[in-house]
């Protein structure tokens, strides 16, 4: 199965990149914002979550 943990930071930057632009292809600039902005709060509650455990 694959690991995120298994990639490089270069690796995992370059991924996130490529997500992002394969994404937002069909978004007009204000959806790109919210989805942005949703991602970031779903990134918040993860690391509040990690740091609880």
């Amino acid at each position: 199965m694959f690991e995120l943990s298994q990639l490089s930071g270069n690796e995992l930057v370059a991924l996130a990149s490529i997500i992002s632009v394969a994404i937002s292809q069909n978004l007009n600039a204000t959806e790109t914002n919210a989805l942005g902005n949703f991602f970031e709060a779903v990134g918040t509650n993860l690391t509040i979550i990690a740091e609880s455990k």
